[in-house]
């Protein structure tokens, strides 16, 4: 099945739904603060391996073509916390040599709950991803809805962004 969408460029509408369950972050189960749940998205096991099969496939083509900044670590396969220690102690001994070092650090909070999808399929179309790969990743993105249930209330929306994790 994975192939023909892969072929016609189709995601299938029932793997693009999640069902989310909020956890109770360990510590913070007296307080009504919404920022105590950590949530799981749980989807579809052919969804999912369409999904890693499609990363892998973006990955593939970022790294044969050599798109990516060599500066990044995170999320980057054979590179560690040491390697970036070991970069920023290579780029400080400059300060030694009298040159000019100015340093920036990112960690930016909730990343990938702000991935907004317009912007990654732009990236894709400026990377020149193979046409069956970008339209399979558009429709991925495009008509996916999100499912959380209490024991009284069911919520099912559309989202347009996120990453979901966990799943």
């Amino acid at each position: 099945m994975y192939n023909e969408c892969l072929r016609q460029g189709c995601f299938p509408k029932r793997w693009k739904r999640v069902k989310v369950v909020p956890v109770t972050k360990p510590g913070k189960e007296d307080t009504k603060d919404p920022s105590k749940f950590r949530t799981i998205s749980l989807i579809n096991v052919g969804g999912k391996v369409s999904e890693r099969i499609l990363i892998n496939r973006i990955m593939h083509h970022v790294y044969k073509n050599n798109l990516l900044n060599h500066n990044q670590f995170g999320f980057t396969p054979q590179k560690s916390t040491t390697d970036a220690a070991i970069t920023v102690k290579e780029f400080v001994d400059g300060l030694r040599e009298g040159l000019i070092t100015i340093l920036v650090s990112l960690d930016v909070r909730g990343a990938f709950d702000a991935a907004w999808w317009p912007s990654i399929l732009m990236t894709l179309k400026d990377f020149n991803c193979q046409r069956n790969l970008y339209n399979l990743t558009n429709s991925y993105f495009s008509q996916r809805t999100a499912v959380m249930s209490t024991n009284t209330v069911q919520v099912e929306r559309e989202v347009s962004k996120v990453c979901p994790q966990g799943s």
